[in-house]
């Protein structure tokens, strides 16, 4: 195989989502009991997140689009508290800016750095991701050679759009390139669908999903990849 791009998954992948995600929402709600009291007062932590949900199965144009679609539940909040145009975007990038702050407050894996340092020196990374964490933010950009997203493809991983078009951007043929990710479906049928070879990260030991074709390879520490990769 001649390996061009590695591209990886980052939530689940390369530090651990939920709790990420969990720990910002709190914070958020905190947020808005410091500045704009009325929304804690009338929604619980759960109840915004019910609110999103809505909103993304109201509004499927954005569904991939997860920093378009935390800004449009800001949006719809400011409009219940009856601000003014100016206000709303006022609130808007308040919000959001506190937000993706917290957002990519992420606690890498121990093997994340080493391994990703390890093959910089003979490949080049990518980061091909359904949310939006920023790679930059947390300091991992200087290990990448780019970020590639669902919002970036116009659709979310499993849909083959989001590998076919990165290996357009790329001009490399499927076999050039292969992914890493925590996730059956989205990360690693995701590849699959694109003639794209995907490693399962396995890192809890989980069963394999019999409906779908099995990954390429299976590690369940992110530094073994390194010398796998130079077995190929």
């Amino acid at each position: 195989m001649t390996i061009k791009l590695l591209t990886f998954d980052l939530d689940d992948t390369l530090w651990p989502c939920m709790i990420t995600i969990l720990r910002t929402e709190e914070r958020l709600h905190k947020w808005f009991a410091d500045h704009h009291p009325e929304i804690p007062n009338q929604y619980s932590i759960k109840q915004l997140r019910q609110k999103r949900l809505r909103l993304a199965q109201e509004h499927q144009h954005i569904a991939h689009d997860l920093t378009a679609l935390r800004k449009k539940s800001f949006a719809q909040l400011s409009q219940e508290l009856g601000y003014s145009p100016e206000q709303e975007q006022q609130f808007i990038q308040q919000a959001f800016n506190f937000y993706f702050i917290e957002r990519n407050r992420v606690s890498l894996y121990d093997d994340v750095i080493p391994t990703l340092e390890r093959l910089k020196n003979s490949y080049r990374l990518g980061a091909v991701s359904n949310g939006n964490a920023d790679i930059y933010q947390i300091g991992l950009g200087h290990l990448f050679d780019f970020s590639w997203s669902a919002a970036d493809a116009g659709q979310q991983k499993p849909h083959p759009i989001v590998f076919n078009s990165l290996l357009d951007k790329e001009n490399l043929k499927p076999d050039e390139l292969i992914h890493i990710g925590d996730d059956p479906l989205t990360d690693i049928q995701g590849a699959q669908q694109s003639g794209v070879k995907a490693i399962w990260l396995n890192r809890n030991h989980s069963l394999w999903p019999e409906k779908l074709n099995p990954p390429f390879i299976e590690i369940d520490q992110l530094n073994q990849l390194p010398d796998i990769i130079n077995t190929l």
